[in-house]
């Protein structure tokens, strides 16, 4: 080093890290579980020190709500690349729910982290409320739908009613949406997954649509 220069430390992105423990902790946590995953476990996964960790995460509870959360936000952010140009709300709500579930079919790590998560829950019955859960989860996607519906009602396609009861809409399709994925898993050769959710989408249009709407529920 030159005479009289000094090193300036290098500024460590502290999202841009907790992003990556994030996403070491998700496949960990989906090929081991909750409580069979460790702190060092995971920190090496990250390449750093166990004490690190807590730099960035108070507790493995915190860190595994957070990893959903990161994985969760970045599959929506996929899914609104695929439906990005489409302006018919009705189309669009079609292609966002059947990209969702494909998008779910495509990797089954969000099940056995989802199973992950539950374990944890059932290990602290408080973690729900106090974390906020599904509120956090599923943000993008709520707001996603919601948008939606508000869109369909701004071009008289959608009842007016459905501006008031759009939040409430979507929380029930995501609801919807996560059990039937789940049964799904429990029994594949069961039934054909798109085709509960074509006919579930096929009966939910149906109630939204203003009467005579083109695009109806066909």
């Amino acid at each position: 080093m030159p005479k009289g220069v000094t090193m300036t430390p290098r500024k460590v992105d502290k999202e841009a890290r907790r992003k990556d423990i994030a996403l070491a902790a998700i496949e960990l946590f989906a090929e081991r579980g909750f409580e069979s995953t460790s702190i060092r476990q995971i920190a090496e996964a990250a390449g750093i020190g166990k004490g690190s960790i807590y730099e960035y995460f108070e507790s493995k509870e915190v860190l595994i709500l957070h990893s959903i959360t990161v994985w969760m936000g970045m599959m929506e952010a996929a899914i609104q690349q695929q439906v990005h140009g489409i302006e018919d709300p009705v189309e669009r709500l079609r292609a966002y729910v059947r990209h969702s579930m494909q998008t779910f079919l495509a990797d089954d790590r969000i099940v056995r982290v989802a199973i992950a998560m539950f374990q944890m829950l059932l290990a602290d019955e408080t973690a729900s409320s106090t974390y906020g859960i599904t509120r956090e989860m599923f943000l993008g996607f709520r707001k996603a739908i919601v948008d939606i519906l508000l869109d369909g009602v701004s071009r008289k396609m959608f009842r007016p009613a459905v501006a008031d009861d759009a939040e409430r809409i979507a929380i029930n399709l995501l609801a919807y949406l996560d059990g039937i994925g789940l049964h799904y898993y429990m029994d594949k050769g069961y039934f054909n997954l798109m085709e509960q959710v074509d006919l579930f989408l096929h009966r939910l249009l149906q109630d939204l649509l203003v009467e005579g709407a083109e695009g109806a529920a066909d």
